[in-house]
């Protein structure tokens, strides 16, 4: 008898995504073969996602899935299954980078349309910064219908960054038309300076926040979503520009999606015209933390991804012709263990869902 659901868990630690197991799940889910979405155009990303448009997963899967932030080039995703609820089958147009800081529930089911090895989507991951738990990053391509159901007993929360558009080397050559702001003067902060007496920010980031890059360097960092758990920040270095110091009070992942800035965080300096001055140059706190995703097979840009902790103060020189543009995900709390008995009260807005969905579960869609 074929099994009615195909069940992966799936764990996420360190550079690692490994399926787990798979099984039958309970009589009352849905049987192969399931109901498809054959309606409706193929327009969002029909090169690499043949599916219908009206599976993607704001549309498909709302009940998971919540729009924070979009423009023209990213879209910002949180995804929280609550304890016993039961997904609709959806699907990821776009490649992305999904940011972890907290575990996944282990009785985390994964249900694909069709019958695939290895999960939908594929991908590769980095590691915690050196020394932490989390966050984890994982560079991901477009995902394939699918469906999940979290019968554990704490939510499976997590932050995705879609890329509408793949910047890549047309950057190079379409950022003035892409990213007009590029081009505007620059307002020229006054320069931070340590105030006497200030406290520190936190025993991880031992400076005061007139150092944090958002107030130090308002035109190169910007906020593009911020809750009292994370801060969305787009990055943006002009060609010849010098940032202001500043510094990143919080551990964070980097995701990016064009060679420039692959080149200025991992190659050589000689080589990218991109140079670096630090506040204190003997700080643990200088970024030797950091870990690197690749990007996905098959991929040359998209997304790449890497962690790091908080960073002491510093400031990039830009000398190539080209911006350095990329996104920060910022998380003021890692969640972490804490997630599995505290998000009832950190995130009271899922017990309102959770409530809901026991009162009234889901029809499916498959």
């Amino acid at each position: 008898m074929q099994p009615a659901i195909r069940k992966t868990s799936w764990l996420i630690m360190g550079a690692l995504i490994a399926p787990l197991s798979l099984g039958a799940d309970s009589s009352d889910a849905p049987k192969r073969p399931y109901k498809r979405i054959t309606g409706g155009a193929v327009t969002l990303n029909p090169g690499a996602h043949s599916y219908s448009d009206l599976y993607s997963a704001e549309i498909a899967s709302p009940e998971a899935h919540f729009l924070r932030y979009q423009d023209a080039h990213v879209r910002f995703v949180e995804v929280v299954y609550v304890p016993g609820m039961r997904g609709n089958m959806h699907s990821h147009p776009w490649p992305a980078a999904f940011v972890v800081d907290a575990p996944f529930p282990p009785e985390l089911n994964v249900t694909a349309l069709e019958e695939q090895t290895p999960a939908p989507g594929g991908g590769s991951s980095t590691g915690a910064p050196k020394g932490a738990q989390y966050p984890t990053c994982i560079s991901v391509g477009p995902q394939a219908p699918h469906a999940q159901a979290n019968q554990g007993s704490f939510p499976f929360h997590f932050y995705r960054i879609e890329f509408l558009r793949v910047d890549g080397r047309d950057f190079e050559t379409r950022w003035r038309e892409w990213y007009p702001h590029m081009t505007y003067p620059l307002s020229r902060p006054r320069a931070a300076v340590r105030p006497a007496g200030a406290p520190a920010f936190s025993a991880e980031w031992p400076y005061p926040m007139v150092y944090d890059a958002v107030s130090a360097a308002p035109d190169n960092h910007r906020v593009l979503y911020e809750t009292d758990h994370i801060r969305l920040v787009e990055v943006t270095i002009r060609p010849g520009e010098t940032e202001p110091m500043h510094g990143h009070p919080y551990p964070s992942a980097v995701i990016y999606d064009m060679l420039s800035v692959k080149q200025a965080l991992w190659g050589p300096s000689d080589k990218n015209n991109v140079s670096e001055r630090k506040l204190d140059p003997r700080s643990p706190r200088n970024g030797q933390d950091a870990t690197l995703a690749k990007s996905p097979s098959g991929t040359e840009f998209v997304p790449g991804c890497t962690t790091t902790g908080p960073q002491a103060p510093h400031q990039i020189h830009n000398g190539s012709p080209v911006p350095l543009h990329f996104y920060r995900i910022e998380y003021k709390r890692i969640d972490g263990d804490g997630l599995r008995t505290k998000w009832r009260e950190w995130y009271p807005w899922m017990v309102v869902l959770k409530d809901a969905n026991d009162r009234n579960p889901l029809p499916l869609n498959y």
